[in-house]
């Protein structure tokens, strides 16, 4: 058995997955519009907030479905 600390959850594997795909997106919208090293960090983090925004309001409606 694999110490705790090397186990992934299939919760860790979504979030990585998220992550690289915010990444990726990014990448690519910075490269269609042309945008500075400085407007795609901007980007990056406007995707990655719209996404925990989301995430922690889906978490509020499961905790309050219970």
């Amino acid at each position: 058995m694999a110490p705790s600390g090397d186990v992934r959850t299939a919760t860790d594997r979504a979030v990585e997955a998220i992550e690289a795909a915010e990444k990726i997106f990014a990448e690519e919208m910075g490269a269609t519009l042309d945008l500075s090293p400085a407007a795609k960090t901007a980007l990056i983090a406007t995707i990655t907030a719209a996404i925990q925004a989301a995430v922690a309001e889906e978490m509020r409606s499961l905790t309050t479905a219970l």
